[in-house]
């Protein structure tokens, strides 16, 4: 029996897996102001042989995470992007500067794939990572997701945003609110599909796969015309296929 508790700490919510011989038995996520009320559901857990951690929240998360951490004692493995993993090359001018929820889901894709990919994940901010047909992480950008961008409106300017009126999506908006709704939406599928034909220009050849993730994804994916594929959790996919690695390379 082997298993592993993958942790995916990002900047609003963490989410988390527990497998056993490959097989996931829990996942559940929790907000990060919430973290607390993980030691109950943790403390009925067996010992995890490898603990796994993708980490992109505050400090005070991390002090919080490594306290819980000591229900067991197995010591946590904190993920860093390195230069090559798991088939994957990380063309960062600094490689460990790379967030490790980018390169955890950049793992995934080429994982599942072993093809050219545009890895798009929402949550607080949006990722739009490019992968080549040889595993090569060609880069990437980040943008404030649809819930930051309303946020910056609200809070910078004097326009009035009527949250009880719903928010519809218009090519061309004739009130306030489906103008910022509208405005937010192509900003970012515009950066999505501006990727895609920057991806083509530079490699010579299409991207082959377009793959959303995060929980942000469900505010754009009705207006998105390109081929794509939903993948829930995609971080944490990478995170298991790390811990794998581990284990075939120290026979844990």
């Amino acid at each position: 029996m082997f298993s592993v508790l993958a942790v995916d700490s990002g900047n609003s919510f963490l989410k988390w897996a527990y497998v056993v011989n490959n097989r996931g038995l829990i996942q559940d996520r929790v907000h990060n102001q919430q973290i607390s009320q993980l030691s109950d559901k943790w403390e009925l857990l067996k010992r995890p042989d490898i603990i796994i951690v993708s980490h992109v929240a505050s400090r005070a998360i991390y002090k919080e995470l490594s306290q819980l951490f000591n229900i067991w004692d197995t010591q946590p493995q904190w993920v860093v992007a390195l230069s090559k993993q798991c088939g994957v090359t990380n063309n960062y001018d600094e490689p460990c500067q790379l967030g490790s929820d980018r390169w955890a889901a950049l793992i995934a894709a080429w994982d599942k794939y072993h093809e050219s990919c545009l890895v798009i994940n929402i949550g607080t901010a949006m990722t739009v990572d490019a992968l080549s047909n040889d595993g090569v992480f060609l880069g990437g950008i980040i943008v404030p997701s649809s819930h930051s961008l309303l946020n910056c409106i609200q809070k910078n300017t004097q326009i009035n945003i009527n949250h009880e009126k719903k928010f519809c999506y218009k090519a061309f908006p004739l009130n306030t609110t489906n103008a910022i709704f509208s405005g937010i939406v192509q900003s970012q599928i515009g950066s999505i599909e501006r990727m895609t034909r920057l991806f083509h220009l530079q490699q010579g050849y299409a991207v082959k796969n377009c793959i959303f993730s995060g929980g942000g994804a469900a505010d754009i994916l009705p207006y998105v015309n390109l081929k794509y594929t939903v993948i829930e959790n995609l971080v944490l996919d990478g995170l298991l296929i790390i811990a794998k690695e581990m284990q075939l390379k120290t026979n844990i």
